[in-house]
């Protein structure tokens, strides 16, 4: 299987569905009749409200952002890329496979049992795959290790690519991440105090 699936030049992007375009460009089209009901308010009733008009900007800002963005996922011989390209430019996150400590699929919860310093959402709002989270450990601010995350949509193919580079890690129970993590930051606490 593994001759079928080249692991260190698969490229994967994102993709377009029209059900979650149709969804986003309303959401767009009622964020844009409340920025123009601000306007006459403010230029015709004499009523300005700058908060009001500077937070519906913002939230069609957000929306137009998540609507153009796109994302593509690299597997190199070291690393996952993962790209986006938006209206503020292109960010590139680089993640070592040694580092990451699970993939899973994304729940939606109150509070995590595990502390994440830092999430990224790498996920475009007009694509209808599952949303997945890359779980992993990066040496953060003055050396300390901080575990982060990624909300991603890889598709089928990157799922089974990464799962053939790391077994055991892509494609298992939340639970299971959990496990690894609190026993792993267990040895380094006792690491530590010896």
């Amino acid at each position: 299987m593994e001759d079928s699936i080249n692991l260190d030049k698969l490229v994967v992007q994102s993709e377009i569905s029209k059900k979650h375009t149709i969804i986003m460009s309303i959401s767009v089209a009622i964020s844009v009749i409340f920025v123009i009901f601000s306007l006459y308010k403010w230029f015709v009733l004499g009523l300005f409200q700058p908060l009001e008009l500077m937070a519906e900007a913002l939230v069609l800002f957000v929306l137009i952002e998540r609507m153009s963005a796109q994302y593509t996922y690299a597997m190199d011989e070291q690393v996952l890329r993962l790209t986006k390209r938006g209206l503020l430019g292109i960010v590139i996150h680089e993640v070592p496979y040694h580092d990451i400590f699970g993939i899973y699929r994304y729940k939606p919860q109150l509070l995590g049992i595990i502390k994440f310093r830092r999430t990224y959402r790498f996920n475009s709002a007009l694509d209808e795959q599952d949303v997945w989270t890359l779980a992993y450990t990066v040496s953060g601010f003055r050396g300390k290790i901080e575990n982060r995350r990624f909300y991603f949509k890889p598709g089928a193919e990157l799922l089974v690519a990464l799962q053939i580079k790391l077994p055991d890690k892509v494609m298992i129970p939340e639970e299971q991440v959990i496990k690894a993590v609190l026993s792993k930051e267990k040895e380094e606490q006792l690491f530590v105090e010896k």
